[in-house]
C-alpha cells in the first residue's frame, strides 16, 4: 500500500471566498473530497492535512479510515506534519486544490514510483514559452519544459529527510527534493487530463463544470399530506384560502410549500424537512412555511444549483383551488426569484376516496428540476 498525503491547509486568500476553498461545495461535496475519493478508490492510505479552523468541518465529510493532521503556518510545515505520520515506503503528495485528478493519472505515477525514487506528474507546454527578465524577452524551447502538477511521488525516507532539514521556501516538493538529492533523476509522467489547481474564483466555476458535466440536472420529488382541523387558516402556496378549516401541523402546515421545499432538498440528497425542521423543536411552532421554502432555496444555491421548473399538484375535495392558482404561482415564483412560467400548480380531487376524498385532509405532490448554475 502507498500513502496519499493530501495538503488542504492553505489560506485561500486569492479565491476571495468567505470560507476555505477546500470546503467549497461542488455537486453536494466539498472540493477536497474529490481528491480523497480518487486515492481511496485505488486503495491508498490517505492522510489529509487541514487548517486547524477547518478540522471539525472536514471531519464531518470523511470516512473513519482517513487520517486528519493539523497543518502548519506554511505549505512546507503542513507537508512535514503529514510526512511524520507516513509509514509506507512511498508517499504521494497532492494538493487538495486539484480536484480534477484522475485515477488514471494516479495509476501512471504509481507504476513509475515502483521504478524510481521520485516522480513528477506534469502537463506539456502547449503555448510559446518566453522568459521575461530585466525588460528582455527570451524564447525558450517548449519541448524541453513541462508544467508541474501533483501528485508528486517519492521514496518516503528521502522526502521526509529533505523536509526535516529544509529551511527555505520552494515552489514544490520536487524542487526541495532536488536540493538535497541533486544526483537523483526525477522521472516525469505526462498527464493529458485536466488537473487545474484552484487558485482564483473563476477556477471554481471551471472545475465545477468539469466535475458535474454528467450531473448538470437533478430531479427531486416529494409528497405531503396534512389533516384538516377547525380554527386554523388554510394556507396553500403561501396564499390564504377561504375555508371553514385549516391544516394541522407544527408549522403553519402549508402542505404545498412543504412538498416543493422537500423536493428541492431531495434533488441534491440534502435530507427531508424533518431533518431541517424537527417537529419537536418549539422554535418552529406555527412557522411561516415561506421561510421553509426560502431555506430550501438557499440550500440548493449554496450547492451551486438553481430551479429550472416546478410541477406540483394539490389534492383536495374542498375548497375549490383553481381560482387561486395564479396567485399561488406568482407567490412561489417571487419567493424563489424565478419566472411564473417556471411554476406549474394544478389541483384535483381524490374522487371521494380516502381521507382526502372525505374532506378530512389535503395533500400535495411536487417534482422539481434543478440545474447547475
Amino acid at each position: 500500500m502507498n500513502t496519499a498525503l493530501i495538503v488542504a491547509a492553505g489560506t485561500s486568500r486569492r479565491t476571495k471566498l468567505d470560507r476555505s476553498k477546500i470546503l467549497y461545495p461542488i455537486d453536494g461535496k466539498p472540493l477536497f473530497l474529490f481528491s480523497v475519493e480518487a486515492f481511496s478508490a485505488l486503495g491508498f492510505d490517505v492522510i489529509l492535512v487541514v487548517a486547524k479552523n477547518d478540522f471539525q468541518e472536514v471531519k464531518k465529510h470523511i470516512a473513519p479510515d482517513i487520517r486528519l493532521v493539523i497543518g502548519g503556518k506554511t505549505r512546507s510545515e503542513s507537508v512535514l506534519n503529514g510526512l511524520k505520520e507516513v509509514t509506507t515506503p512511498y508517499v504521494f503528495i497532492h494538493d487538495a486544490a486539484r480536484p480534477l485528478i484522475t485515477k488514471e493519472a494516479i495509476s501512471k505515477v504509481e507504476e513509475a514510483i515502483a521504478l524510481h525514487d521520485a516522480v513528477l506528474l506534469a502537463e506539456p507546454v502547449t503555448s510559446a514559452l518566453k522568459q521575461h527578465q530585466d525588460n528582455a524577452v527570451k524564447s525558450l524551447d517548449r519541448n524541453t519544459h513541462v508544467l508541474a502538477q501533483t501528485p508528486q511521488a517519492f521514496l518516503t525516507e528521502k522526502i521526509r529527510h529533505a523536509h526535516l532539514r529544509n529551511s527555505d521556501a520552494h515552489d514544490d516538493d520536487v524542487a526541495l527534493y532536488q536540493q538535497f538529492y541533486p544526483g537523483d533523476n526525477v522521472y516525469v509522467v505526462i498527464n493529458d487530463s485536466p488537473n487545474l489547481k484552484v487558485t482564483f474564483q473563476e477556477d471554481l466555476t471551471y472545475v465545477s463544470h468539469v466535475l458535474t458535466k454528467e450531473q448538470a440536472m437533478r430531479i427531486g420529488h416529494s409528497f405531503d399530506i396534512h389533516p384538516l382541523i377547525k380554527q386554523r387558516p388554510l394556507l396553500l402556496g403561501g396564499i390564504n384560502i377561504p375555508h371553514d378549516r385549516g391544516l394541522a401541523g407544527h408549522s403553519d402546515a402549508d402542505v404545498l410549500l412543504h412538498a416543493i421545499a422537500e423536493a428541492m432538498l431531495g434533488a441534491l440528497a440534502l435530507g427531508d424537512l424533518g431533518t431541517h425542521f424537527p417537529d419537536d423543536d418549539p422554535q418552529y411552532e406555527n412557522m411561516d412555511s415561506t421561510l421553509i421554502l426560502k431555506h430550501a432555496h438557499a440550500c440548493i444555491k449554496d450547492n451551486g444549483h438553481g430551479v429550472v421548473n416546478i410541477d406540483a399538484t394539490i389534492y383536495a375535495e374542498q375548497p375549490k383551488i383553481n381560482p387561486f392558482i395564479n396567485d399561488i404561482r406568482t407567490n412561489i415564483a417571487n419567493h424563489l426569484g424565478i419566472n411564473i412560467n417556471q411554476v406549474s400548480i394544478k389541483a384535483t380531487t381524490y374522487e371521494k376516496r380516502d381521507a382526502i376524498g372525505r374532506g378530512e385532509a389535503i395533500a400535495a405532490e411536487a417534482v422539481v428540476l434543478l440545474k447547475k448554475v
